[in-house]
Parts: C-alpha cells; structure tokens; sequence
C-alpha cells in the first residue's frame, strides 16, 4: 500500500521526493500548497482557539490543567490506582421509570403502538396525560412517565406529588379503556346472538362448515 502523508505535510513530502529523484516532474498544484497550507484534520484534532464547548475562560483554565494519568502498579490489588472510567449516562427519567415498573409491572406487558405521528412516539407535548384526539391505548408508562417529569420541572410539583397525579390520572384512562373495550365486547356478543337466532344464519353456518370439510377430503386424496 502507497504511503499517503498526512494534508499538513504533503508538501514537505513531494520536496522531499524531488530532492531524491523519485519524481521527475514538480506537481502543478505544489507552489500553491506551499503557499496555503492545508489546515490540520477536523475530526483527529481541534482548534483551541475556538470555543466549542460553550465554557468560560475560568471552566476552561481549570479544566485545561494537565491531569496525574500516571498510574501505580502494586503488588497488592487493593493498593493498585484503578483505571479511568467513563461517567454513567443518567437521565431524570431513569429513577422514575425504576419506581413506575417496580410499581406496575404488568405494564411491561402490553403492546406497544408504534405508530410514528405527533401523538405517538415523536410526542413532545406532555402538558397533559391524554392530548385531544388520542385513544386510551396510546397512554403508556412511557407517557406517565414523561408527564411526571413534566410535572416536576414545569409545574415545581415534589416527586410524590407528581407521582401521585400522575399515576390517578392513569387509573382513570384504564379504567376508561377498560369500560370502552367492555361496552365493545357486549354489543358484538348481541350482534352475533341475534343473527345466530336467525334461521338462514344457521343454514349458512352448517352450508360453510359442509363446504369446510369437503374441501379438507378432497386436498386429504391428493
């Protein structure tokens, strides 16, 4: 594989080759390399003169002093420096979502709508449990979750509270939910009873079934 020299030293790189004989020519572009040099690579390095990470000049001094990375090796593991970790990745939400499953554990359990709209997974108004125009079974924990915190950060309520509004208004929309299916079960069931009460449903039904099983004797031959 051809050596490829880095853009700040490509120029010193075709001098050099120039002065070994092994290239006969000058490049054309490499008086105007000279002249402008390439700047250093953005992603391997960065500028320190610009401020990237929005810190004062105080963050910066105390956090551009050079850190101890020496590390002791003893004989004994107790006395050994331990490695540099990485921080935790925590997020508000973590500690409520361990206390609602903890709490409601079935919840984990039901499906989940995965429909990509502004009242499913890219909502980003939690100003109330249930928005206008959503059904009861798009209220998940996730969405309890979300406006606890809510309530927590715009409203100044205290976690339990919070936890506790949110948790009566949830009960509400199950119970709602729970109502709604029901209702829904019973007038299917009437709808199926009065028309197997009719005489021609039932021919059909005993036609279908006759039809069913001639069908499955015929494919049982082949």
């Amino acid at each position: 594989m051809a050596y490829r020299a880095a853009p700040t030293g490509l120029a010193k790189h075709v001098s050099n080759m120039l002065k070994g004989n092994l290239m006969k020519k000058s490049p054309v572009w490499l008086p105007v390399v000279q002249a402008i040099p390439p700047g250093p690579s953005v992603i391997r390095s960065q500028n320190p003169e610009v401020n990237v990470s929005g810190q004062t000049e105080l963050e910066q001094t105390l956090l551009s002093k050079p850190r101890n990375t020496h590390r002791l090796r003893h004989s004994e593991k107790h006395l050994r420096t331990p490695p540099p970790r990485p921080r935790a990745i925590v997020y508000p939400e973590d500690k409520l979502r361990r206390q609602f499953f903890k709490d409601h554990p079935f919840e984990l359990a039901r499906p989940k709508v995965l429909v990509e709209n502004d009242l499913g997974i890219n909502r980003t108004d939690f100003s109330k449990l249930m928005l206008d125009g959503m059904h009861p079974a798009q209220i998940d924990g996730e969405a309890v979750i979300k406006y606890q915190l809510h309530l927590m950060t715009h409203e100044g309520m205290p976690e339990r509270k919070a936890y506790a509004k949110a948790t009566s208004e949830f009960y509400e929309i199950r119970a709602q939910q729970e109502e709604d299916e029901r209702a829904a079960r019973e007038k299917m069931s009437n709808v199926l009873q009065t028309l197997q009460s009719k005489k021609w449903t039932q021919k059909a039904l005993y036609l279908e079934e006759r039809a069913l099983k001639q069908g499955q004797t015929t494919n049982s031959q082949f």
